[in-house]
C-alpha cells in the first residue's frame, strides 16, 4: 500500500488532518523499517495542505522580514493563496531557488559576544517549514528516548526532569558537554551524508542542499561556505535531527 493511501486510511485517527495523517505513515514506516531510505517524498513538500500548515507556522512565529523586506503582514496583503500557489508551481517545476538570507548579530547570553543569526525570506520560510513537515517524521523515529535536542513535543525543561527523577533514584553524577561553534562547524558534505542515510529523493535533498548553500547577506555582500547552518534557520533542527541521528 502506498504511503498516500495508508496516510488516508489513518485521517480518522488524526480527526480528519490530512498533515498528521501524513507525518503518521512517513513516521510509522521509519520505525518499522530502520535502513529504509525514503525516495517519493518532493510531492509531499508541495502538497496544498503541507504549505498551508508550513504558512501556519511561519505566521505563528511572526519573525522579521528577510532581504527583500517583505513581512508577514506583506504576503497576507499579496494573498497567502496566491503566494503558495507560486510557490508550490516553482517546487514542482524543480525552479525553487532561495535568497542569500540577512544576518543579524544578537547578543550571546552570559557573554559580552555577538551571535549571527540568519533571517531568510518570508517565501523561503515557508519552504523550509514545509520541507521540515515531511522530513522531521523519518529522522524522530530513530530517536531514543533518552534524546530532547531539536524534536517535537520535547524541550530542554522534559530533560531537567529527568535528571530530577534520576536524582531521586540515587544517581549523583552529571555529565555536560558542548560543541563548540555548532551551528557553523557542521560540514555541508557530511551533513548530506547523514541526510542520505535516510532520504534518497534527489529532488529533496537539492533542496536541502540550495538552503545550505544559500549563504548570508553580511556588511561586505554575500557570504557561501561549505560548512554550517543558519541559526534561527527554519530547516536547521531537522538538519541536526539528521547529524545526531546518523548511524
Amino acid at each position: 500500500m502506498s504511503a498516500g493511501n495508508t496516510a488516508r486510511s489513518t485521517l480518522a485517527a488524526v480527526h480528519g488532518d490530512g498533515v498528521r495523517a501524513l507525518q503518521h505513515v512517513l513516521y510509522r514506516a521509519a520505525k518499522a523499517s530502520p535502513e529504509r531510505r525514503f525516495h517519493a517524498l518532493r510531492d509531499k513538500v508541495y502538497r496544498e495542505d503541507v504549505l498551508q500548515r508550513a504558512w501556519y507556522a511561519v505566521r505563528r512565529n511572526n519573525g522579521a522580514p528577510g532581504i527583500d523586506k517583505t513581512t508577514v503582514a506583506d504576503v497576507e496583503e499579496y494573498g497567502v493563496s496566491r503566494l503558495l500557489g507560486e510557490l508550490a508551481s516553482d517546487l514542482k517545476a524543480g525552479c525553487w531557488r532561495p535568497l542569500p538570507a540577512r544576518q543579524v548579530l544578537i547578543p550571546k547570553p552570559g557573554s559580552s559576544e555577538r551571535r549571527p543569526l540568519a533571517i531568510a525570506a518570508v517565501r523561503d520560510r515557508i519552504v523550509q517549514a514545509a520541507v521540515k513537515i515531511v522530513l522531521e517524521p523519518v529522522f524522530e523515529a530513530d530517536f531514543l528516548p533518552c534524546s530532547f535536542g531539536f524534536r517535537p513535543g520535547r524541550s530542554a525543561h522534559d530533560a531537567l526532569q529527568v535528571l530530577v527523577d534520576e536524582a531521586w533514584q540515587g544517581r549523583r553524577w552529571v555529565v555536560e558537554t558542548d560543541i563548540a561553534n555548532c551551528f557553523s562547524a557542521i560540514p555541508h558534505d557530511k551533513l548530506m551524508q547523514a541526510v542520505e542515510e535516510r532520504v534518497s529523493d534527489r529532488a529533496v535533498l537539492k533542496l536541502l542542499r540550495a538552503m545550505l548553500q544559500a549563504g548570508v547577506m553580511a556588511e561586505h555582500g554575500t557570504e557561501r561556505t561549505v560548512a554550517g547552518t543558519p541559526q534561527g534557520g527554519v530547516i536547521t533542527p531537522p538538519t541536526h535531527l539528521a547529524t545526531s541521528a546518523s548511524r
